[in-house]
């Protein structure tokens, strides 16, 4: 097993590159659209369709991969990646052309994430996953820092498609490496191939041994199969999940709401901020440095939260809530306008209502049971959607009642992802009581 700043920065740039192929169109929005004649409403239908394609992808590309492997996903997510970079770069001469190669890489993006997951999964230790999912979850910002620099030295010189040829070197070194990843053996009737290790303090299995199909590794002494605590009341400590058991479908489905409206906020605190700030008084470059100061904010407190969740007993969705919470306060105080209310706002939610994902997809995995990378499939797919949809519902608000109306309704959507969160966590909880593992979220 690698070590584990090797297998958390692993995972950080896999799920970096997955994002690259959307955060240049936008860093490079002005070049691009000079070259291929399209305007705003063209780019926030690229930058939709990019996030909504992946949102479409990430449930059936995660089977993929419990199905064949970490090898072979990342190999798919790579080429799928390797192909966008190389159509943007050199084929894209047109907006449909450029809108379809967009779209393979939305594939490449959820099959990254994904990867990135599986890694994290099959080479952390458990008790280290929150640190790690904090560092993979700052792939989004750090994406952003990259392609941020990647406009004045490849852009602004070479030509944008020089960014996207560069993305496409990377990919092919990803691609090879992934050719590396051992292939893997499963065992029959055992969990999936690649699953997530079990949350911390679940039993698992000797080694070579298997489970009797449809239970899981005792601690203790296995249940029969098919026994379920009664109703209302907690099974014994030592009782057996059933093998194949999934996290509670409600439960997932409301935390995936709350990642949408809540990511969907975010997405457009990253596109449009700049601007805001620039409106606000600030020059292009103070606007450019104050984005870049929030995004190492956003990573920092990612890394933070991760570390932190190592070192505390579950409880992790009340601490996200609290982080969408404080973030919609800055999103709100962003709508004033001056100077300073859009520094403060700014940072605020990027430190911390941007702090949030990596938390979130560990608190997923933990509850996911014998299947954690579906549960975490299931949010990721609402984290994707409203990436698609927050940036063009903010552009049509804004252009129609105003920058500060459109602050206030992202405000509401991440508060909205709060309490959504809130519900989610009750069922969670109520789940864990008929069948209970020794740690919650």
């Amino acid at each position: 097993m690698p070590s584990f700043a090797k297998a958390a920065l692993s995972a950080a740039a896999i799920a970096s590159l997955g994002t690259l192929p959307t955060q240049l169109l936008s860093n490079q929005s002005v070049l691009i659209r000079a070259d291929l004649h399209f305007g705003e409403a063209g780019q926030g239908l690229l930058v939709s369709a990019a996030f909504s394609t992946a949102a479409l992808a990430s449930l059936s590309i995660t089977e993929f991969g419990e199905r064949y492997g970490r090898r072979a996903l990342t190999l798919l997510a790579a080429a799928s990646t390797l192909v966008c970079a190389l159509g943007v770069g050199g084929l894209a001469h047109s907006f449909i052309v450029l809108l379809a190669f967009i779209c393979i890489g939305g594939v490449g993006n959820a099959g990254l994430t994904t990867a990135a997951n599986f890694s994290l999964s099959a080479t952390v230790a458990p008790d280290r996953q929150g640190l790690g999912f904090g560092v993979k979850q700052s792939a989004p910002p750090a994406a952003a820092l990259i392609a941020g620099l990647a406009v004045p030295a490849i852009g602004l010189w070479l030509g944008w498609r020089w960014t996207y040829l560069a993305m496409a070197l990377a990919a092919l070194v990803l691609l090879l490496s992934a050719t590396r990843i051992p292939s893997p053996s499963p065992v029959r009737g055992s969990a999936p191939a690649d699953s997530a290790t079990a949350p911390r303090g679940t039993a698992t299995a000797p080694r070579g041994t298997a489970a009797p199909r449809g239970t899981a590794a005792p601690r203790g002494a296995a249940a029969p199969r098919g026994t379920a605590a009664p109703r209302g009341t907690a099974a014994p400590r030592g009782t057996a999940v059933p093998r194949g058991a999934a996290a509670p479908r409600s439960a997932l489905l409301l935390t995936a709401a709350a990642m949408f409206t809540a990511n969907g906020a975010a997405m457009s605190l990253v596109a449009f901020l700049p601007q805001w700030a620039h409106e606000a008084g600030m020059s292009p470059s103070v606007a450019g440095f104050f984005v870049a100061a929030g995004s190492a904010l956003a990573i920092a407190g990612r890394l933070f939260v991760g570390f932190t969740a190592d070192r505390r007993d579950g409880r992790n969705l009340p601490v996200v809530a609290l982080q969408m919470a404080v973030g919609a306060i800055g999103l709100a105080v962003l709508a004033l306008g001056e100077v300073h209310a859009v520094v403060l706002g700014g940072l605020l939610a990027f430190a911390i209502g941007w702090s949030w994902p990596g938390l979130l997809i560990f608190a997923v995995v933990r509850l996911g049971r014998d299947r954690p990378n579906s549960a975490a499939a299931v949010v990721q797919a609402g984290a994707f959607a409203g990436g698609g949809f927050g940036p063009l519902f903010f552009g049509l608000v804004a252009g129609s009642a105003g920058y500060p109306v459109a602050w206030f309704l992202m405000a509401a959507g991440m508060t909205g992802g709060a309490v959504l969160l809130v519900l989610a966590r009750r069922q969670f909880v109520a789940d864990l009581r008929l069948r209970p593992l020794l740690r919650t979220a």
